[in-house]
């Protein structure tokens, strides 16, 4: 009985430590799963931290919960109350870090940035602007370069237009007078006409007319108006091919158009198609353009000024040599014959031979009344005349007593203007019968 007593507490006991040893064993595992747990928990601690943007950014993030609760920390066994003041410790000192690295940064000044700033910089952006700095120093070598070569000496190349009386040296104010000069001639290169001379030179003597009439065209020969019925028109001017004919025979007319050649040209060449008359065609690509408008410059003819006249409805155009101009009113298209009441006055100073015609044309008080004006001076030309002419008759004391009529010259003796009229009329229908030859052709 005894040694069933012994038996039976011995297996108790062996069950009894068989017990204790597994509670030791589960008490072990659950430490260190609690461990493993609360390591697990800390990590996704940190990259929950770790996860969350700057404060700059937090507004737009004001939506977005960590996947930590309270409740799942608490039931882990951590204490909330000391995480809460961990954060706020440690945010706390991320916060002041930031403002010390921001007032470091302040008061160690913007070089201390810009050095910050460049060393961000890749070496694309470095290569950039090692280019970017070579370029510069090149352009500011160029410049010098050709304002210290516009310095230099005048050449006998160039004009005299440009030197202008200033003396070669290399003093500091004549090199800056030939840089201005020759820097100013760069820009009047566009304000020129395209050639020195816009004509060839004038026949020889025999072929040679004897003064060079310079017609424009808008509003004196022509006048162009547009309707949305019929778009562009242009009319004539009454007189005009008789103007043009009869004038050809003393004058080299030059047709000196206000528009584009690619405007004008159509025109010119309906006025004249076989150009027996008009001996040349100029356009505002011609002009001179100067003070914000072009200039019809009649020195740029190529041929001799005091022998030149202008006729235009513009003063603009021909405002540099204004003593040679004829100026009219422009022609809106109605009937009239001003142009043809020129005829008399520009037939008169073509067959004069005179060698300047601006004394002749400054004479007139009025140009624009310069027909009427010419005019008036003929009458009382012509009644001179015929007063003088009737003297003569009458003083022939020797034909009086021989018994001989003294009007029978009187049929003979003609006004000089009215037979240079006659003889021009005739010259003008030989003419126009050697254009209607050519015409038929």
């Amino acid at each position: 009985m005894l040694s069933s007593v012994i038996k039976r507490n011995a297996g108790i006991s062996r069950l009894s430590m068989v017990k204790s040893t597994r509670v030791l064993l589960i008490n072990k595992h659950e430490n260190v799963a609690k461990r493993n747990f609360n390591s697990y928990i800390s990590l996704l601690l940190k990259e929950d931290q770790g996860s969350k943007e700057p404060a700059t950014n937090k507004k737009a993030n004001t939506g977005q919960k960590s996947i930590l609760t309270d409740d799942i920390l608490a039931k882990a066994g951590l204490d909330i109350d000391e995480l809460n003041a961990k954060k706020q410790a440690k945010s706390e000192e991320e916060q002041e870090g930031r403002e010390g690295h921001e007032t470091d940064a302040q008061q160690e000044g913007a070089p201390k940035r810009e050095r910050r700033k460049r060393a961000r910089k890749s070496s694309t952006d470095l290569k950039r602007e090692k280019y970017a700095n070579w370029f510069y120093i090149f352009s500011f070598g160029a410049l010098a370069g050709t304002g210290l070569y516009m310095t230099r000496d005048w050449e006998d190349s160039e004009s005299e237009d440009v030197k202008k009386d200033i003396a070669n040296g290399y003093t500091p104010g004549l090199m800056f007078q030939r840089f201005r000069a020759r820097f100013n001639s760069m820009f009047t290169y566009f304000q020129e006409p395209p050639f020195p001379d816009l004509l060839p030179p004038p026949p020889p003597a025999p072929y040679q007319r004897p003064l060079t009439l310079v017609l424009t065209l808008e509003d004196l020969l022509v006048h162009s108006e547009w309707s949305q019925k019929y778009g562009w028109r242009t009319a004539k001017r009454p007189g005009v091919d008789y103007f043009l004919g009869y004038l050809s025979q003393y004058y080299e007319i030059v047709l000196f158009s206000s528009n584009y050649m690619m405007y004008g040209e159509k025109i010119a060449e309906k006025l004249d198609p076989l150009h027996a008359f008009i001996s040349y065609s100029l356009f505002k690509e011609h002009c001179v353009y100067k003070d914000g408008v072009h200039i019809k410059d009649l020195s740029k003819l190529n041929r001799d000024v005091n022998k030149v006249l202008i006729i235009d409805t513009d003063p603009n155009n021909y405002k540099l040599q204004p003593e040679n101009a004829i100026p009219m009113e422009p022609w809106k298209g109605e009937a009239d014959d001003k142009l043809l009441r020129l005829i008399p006055f520009l037939e008169y100073l073509a067959t004069q031979q005179v060698d300047d015609v601006k004394p002749i044309l400054n004479s007139f008080k009025d140009k624009k009344q310069l027909p009427e004006e010419f005019n008036n001076r003929v009458a009382k030309l012509k009644e001179k005349f015929i007063k003088e002419q009737k003297e003569k008759r009458d003083g022939n004391w020797f034909l009086k007593a021989l018994g001989v009529p003294t009007n029978l010259g009187s049929q003979t003796s003609k006004f000089p203007l009215d037979m240079i009229r006659e003889e021009g009329e005739k010259n003008y229908v030989r003419f126009m019968k050697l254009i209607d030859e050519e015409r038929k052709k």
